[in-house]
């Protein structure tokens, strides 16, 4: 374009006097036009590409520097795995962060002020909900026999003859002789598989240790409420709370219990060398993470383990608590053995009894009513987890 307008200009010039007096001023006007807009144009191209450069240039830094990144993760990685003579089981590393469950242990978790008011409120909703279970549990166990056989006699009829069938044909095989605590457990899931197959092996009397203090942090605290609602809402068995291990160590050796405790320790025996005849045992399974506390080791009058062929160490607390009961079924025999089928006492099988129509009902509040309108008077304590 501006080679055709000087052009132009020459042709005019050349027929115009007049116009060679004002050409070599249009001429110079024209070509400083021209050398303006060829810098404008060269600055263009030069900014495109600069741009177009450092696109590239950010994409090939970015792409090496996620190569450099990813390189120093498979060069550390290879020097953390890397192969060396030693193949035992011992040296073997799983990984550079192993688990470790920081919920557990208080001194070792600084919580913030709303957990640790937060921990608070739940250590005294934890002796309010043992006080209200093991309250529960006495008030019924202590109702009189007259009351019970009178309150037999009302609600019987309200219930097919199948279930009651049922429900005295499984406490003629309950037993007191064995029982099962558990020690802080973490996990209320762990909590129901295990109550259900305790439940499954006849054994009534279950108990569980919920220190506060071994909960820290919300989850755990969470799980916790878990615990105290799976404790209870087990309708078949009779349950008991302790707030500390040194409660209920006290509480199961005054019954005349001796404590079998699982611990993976150097002076464990196998579960199939146990003596299981000299006394009525408690079984302790400890914490899915911690296991037991050295305070219940130093009560266990003995500790075992539960024999493995493979490279874990445990099994889950539902598996070891079937395995266990399972190794305490083939033990017994008629009237021998851990766990001896309908050794309830008159009363308290009465007292179980009874708690089986009430819980049979298809609705809870029918019992209730029924011994109401019957002038049979049950403490309300009694009757709060029916």
């Amino acid at each position: 374009f501006l080679f055709q307008t000087q052009f132009f200009l020459h042709s005019q010039a050349n027929n115009s006097v007049t116009s060679m007096n004002v050409m070599p001023k249009l001429i110079v006007g024209v070509t400083l036009l021209s050398a303006m807009a060829l810098s404008v144009t060269a600055l263009s191209v030069h900014r495109a590409f600069l741009i177009s450069k450092q696109r590239v240039g950010v994409a090939t830094s970015r792409l090496y520097s996620s190569t450099k990144r990813t390189y120093k993760k498979r060069r550390d990685g290879a020097e953390f795995g890397k192969s060396s003579t030693d193949l035992s089981w011992e040296n073997y590393e799983f990984g550079e962060n192993p688990k470790i469950d920081n919920r557990f242990g208080a001194s070792r978790n600084e919580m913030s002020s709303g957990v640790m008011i937060c921990a608070k409120e739940e250590a005294k909703q934890d002796i309010k909900a043992a006080e209200e279970l093991n309250s529960s549990q006495d008030a019924f166990m202590s109702l009189s026999p007259d009351v019970v056989n009178s309150a037999r006699g009302v609600l019987e009829p309200w219930i097919n003859e199948d279930r009651l069938q049922k429900v005295a044909r499984v406490l003629k095989q309950r037993t007191k002789r064995s029982k099962f605590l558990f020690e802080n457990p973490s996990n209320p899931s762990n909590v129901w598989a295990c109550l259900r197959t305790i439940d499954s092996f006849g054994v009534q009397n279950v108990d569980c240790i919920i220190d506060s203090g071994m909960y820290a942090g919300k989850q755990a605290i969470h799980q916790k409420k878990g615990m105290r609602t799976a404790m209870g809402s087990a309708q078949w068995l009779s349950l008991k709370n302790h707030l500390s291990t040194a409660e209920a160590i006290k509480e199961i050796k005054n019954q005349g219990y001796k404590i079998y405790a699982t611990d993976l320790n150097s002076n464990s025996k196998d579960v199939r060398d146990l003596d299981w005849e000299t006394s009525p045992i408690c079984v302790v399974m400890g914490n899915e993470e911690r296991g037991i506390s050295q305070e219940m080791r130093d009560a266990a009058d003995e500790t075992f383990i539960l024999p493995m062929c493979g490279f874990a160490e445990s099994f889950n607390l539902s598996v070891a608590t079937s395995i266990t009961l399972a190794h305490m079924s083939a033990q017994s025999f008629g009237e021998n053995g851990p766990l001896r089928k309908g050794d309830l006492d008159e009363h308290e099988y009465n007292c179980l009894y009874l708690k089986g129509l009430l819980n049979s009902l298809p609705q809870k509040r029918t019992g209730k009513l029924l011994l109401k309108q019957n002038n049979i008077i049950i403490p309300d304590r009694a009757l709060r987890f029916i």
